[in-house]
């Protein structure tokens, strides 16, 4: 199975996926905001909803930009639609790591050659 969400017909209005919303005011997220689903995928969701959760299995997650890339969506409609995620209790964010975290070398080539995949 692969981690792209499956493109079949028409893509759902955002508003449709928000139920109007257009602001997630009690979630803040930013691009290297790390996603975890904290439910697994069913079938009651909308499809992209669903697509989010199965490419964001715990415990590692993805970050808001990865996955807006790969849900080919402009990242401000993406963090739009992961606070609705966030506020309906379907997926846990963290911050980005703090700067003594980032000095790990290893580390930010992995990012980096996980980024040079997408």
């Amino acid at each position: 199975m692969t981690d792209e969400p499956q493109r079949a017909g028409r893509r759902t209005r955002l508003y449709a996926l928000t139920d109007g919303r257009t602001a997630a005011p009690h979630t803040v997220l930013t691009m290297d905001t790390t996603i975890t689903a904290a439910v697994d995928a069913h079938d009651g969701l909308p499809s992209e909803w669903r697509a989010v959760l199965a490419m964001c299995p715990a415990p590692n997650g993805r970050a808001v930009a990865e996955i807006a890339a790969r849900m080919r969506m402009r990242l401000t409609p993406m963090a739009l639609l992961l606070g609705e995620l966030a506020d309906r209790g379907l997926i846990h964010h963290r911050p980005p790591l703090e700067g003594a975290e980032t000095t790990n070398v290893h580390l930010l080539m992995r990012i980096r050659d996980n980024l040079a995949r997408i």
